[in-house]
């Protein structure tokens, strides 16, 4: 048996239809302190300011140009992090190439690979953020 909410098919047949609930006389707030009360009420249906569109056109018309943003790539990074992972990729690929195409591999040539590769990867993880904003939503540029 699940539970709903009373409804009319609960109702007993002997109550009478238009059943009002009643507070006591010293509970009970008069009508002109109830009207003050809801005048008073304001319903916020958005978070968007009462602007109208032509002050938001005449804003967004304004000669703004957005900063120049610096230059950005491996040239301005710091180089312990270039050098990490020039090293991983190289590392990787000289792997791969000796174990596809270089079969008879001397071994101190394989750990010099692997450990390069290694090295390089400790480094690209010492370049990764020790802290966290714990109001961020994670995206990071």
């Amino acid at each position: 048996m699940t539970a709903h909410p009373p409804g009319p098919r609960d109702r007993d047949p002997d109550e009478p239809e238009d059943r009002h609930e009643s507070l006591p006389d010293d509970q009970q707030v008069d009508d002109a302190t109830w009207s003050s009360f809801v005048d008073n009420i304001q319903w916020h249906t958005s978070t968007a300011p009462d602007v109208s569109a032509e002050e938001i056109d005449d804003v967004l018309e304004d000669d703004w140009t957005p900063p120049d943003p610096g230059p950005v790539g491996w040239r301005t990074s710091s180089p312990s992090l270039v050098m990490g992972l020039i090293g991983a990729l190289g590392g990787l690929l000289a792997v791969l190439v000796m174990t596809v195409f270089l079969r008879p591999v001397p071994g101190w040539a394989v750990l010099i690979a692997v450990t390069v590769t290694v090295a390089s990867a400790a480094v690209l993880f010492s370049h990764l953020p020790a802290r966290r904003d714990p109001f961020s939503d994670g995206r990071e540029v």
